[in-house]
């Protein structure tokens, strides 16, 4: 008499078999190469449980995660003060529309969240009457041991994309972000007789909703270098710091 249990191992070892000889034939084409050119990323060797279709236009870019060095420029600022630790992200769903023969230039648009975070050695004071953000240098002096700014948002992007021929292709990106942003705030560290204190304050009075930023991804297949700027600053209120974020850092597309 057969086991329940060893008729369950013959259903799954004829499962994974049949699977496997699925993937094996697709892989045996002797059109190699496409068994590969529809999926790109960290996808690039899955079909399911079928070939891929050789007439289906490729499609590239669709889940982007972009890690990023965070700064901001402005009348009375210089880039690269902050601390290099002011790392933040952009995750990007994506729809890749091919505008020629081989998608090799594209549109791309979606929905995209920003996660924006700098460190660095000014506090922002907040003026109650006249609803402005100003800020003090040199947070040492106050006793205050470290300062973060963060911002969050949503984006709509919408990217013009070149790519090259072959699967390892050259890949450039230009695009513009039309973002909301919501709950700014500042966190401000100090140290007393070796008791670490936190202080978070959420919201300004002048925080500028709306931005809007270009940027360019250059790369190639799933590996880009990323840069973006915004045109519009943090604060609204003419009477406050200028602020215009910058981001440099690297992308991956993992689908």
């Amino acid at each position: 008499m057969i086991s329940k249990f060893n008729i369950i191992k013959l259903f799954v070892l004829s499962f994974l078999l049949s699977v496997n000889g699925s993937l094996l034939a697709q892989g045996s084409s002797s059109e190699h190469d496409i068994v590969s050119r529809f999926r790109p990323g960290v996808m690039w060797f899955y079909t399911g449980l079928k070939p891929a279709i050789p007439e289906k236009v490729r499609k590239y870019d669709r889940l982007i995660f972009d890690v990023v060095y965070n700064d901001w420029i402005g009348k009375e600022l210089k880039p690269f003060k902050v601390s290099p630790f002011s790392i933040g992200f952009n995750s990007n769903l994506m729809f890749d529309i091919p505008l020629s023969k081989g998608n090799r230039v594209s549109l791309g648009t979606g929905l995209a969240y920003g996660f924006y975070h700098v460190r660095t050695n000014e506090f922002f004071t907040r003026n109650s009457i006249e609803k402005s953000t100003d800020m003090e240098s040199d947070i040492k002096q106050y006793g205050i041991e470290k300062s973060v700014f963060n911002i969050n948002s949503f984006s709509l992007p919408l990217e013009l994309r070149f790519r090259g021929r072959n699967w390892k292709h050259l890949k450039l990106h230009l695009g513009a972000k039309f973002s909301y942003q919501f709950r700014a705030s500042t966190q401000l560290v100090s140290n007393f007789e070796g008791i670490e204190n936190k202080q978070e304050t959420i919201g300004f009075y002048d925080l500028n909703p709306i931005n809007v930023s270009s940027h360019i991804r250059m790369g190639i297949r799933n590996w880009a270098i990323f840069a973006s700027y915004s045109f519009l600053p943090v604060f609204k209120n003419s009477a406050s710091i200028e602020l215009k974020p910058l981001q440099l850092g690297v992308s991956i597309s993992l689908f």
